[in-house]
């Protein structure tokens, strides 16, 4: 009982241990994991990415060129950035901004380093035929608005 009371004027008289975030600065540790990154100029497509995903959240398109992965379904395992062949694949400490949709990033040849479009998801996973769309829809802007 004495240990008890001792713990709560304690507590009472000191100040907290979180941070009212985000009115305050965040601190992220070391190690933390975010969000998976390609870079497309070391991509190869060979597709150990894809068939090692444990959730099946990251889709290949050869003919393409692209890379796409659905970040609701990624648990950020470090799988992919781990057996890559060609370090193409990181893992960023930050994480992705929170959408009111469920988004498919789509990483291409032709764009930057670490840079993506997004797509709304539709059905996933996208189709295994080469050279075949994936099952998203591009996100455009709504001109009437919510009924």
């Amino acid at each position: 009982m004495m240990s008890m009371l001792s713990s709560v004027f304690r507590s009472l008289f000191s100040r907290p241990d979180t941070v009212q975030y985000p009115a305050g600065p965040s601190t992220v540790p070391l190690g933390n994991r975010g969000k998976v990154v390609w870079d497309m100029e070391k991509c190869i497509y060979c597709r150990l990415c894809e068939r090692n995903c444990p959730t099946k959240a990251i889709g290949t398109d050869k003919v393409g060129k692209t890379q796409s992965i659905a970040r609701l379904r990624c648990i950020q395992c470090r799988t992919c950035v781990d057996i890559c062949p060609t370090n193409a694949i990181s893992m960023l400490t930050e994480h992705t901004k929170p959408s009111p949709h469920k988004e498919v990033h789509v990483y291409g040849k032709e764009m930057k380093q670490f840079e993506y479009r997004v797509e709304r998801m539709g059905d996933w996973p996208p189709a295994k035929q080469e050279g075949k769309k994936l099952a998203a829809v591009e996100i455009k802007a709504e001109e009437n608005g919510p009924a």
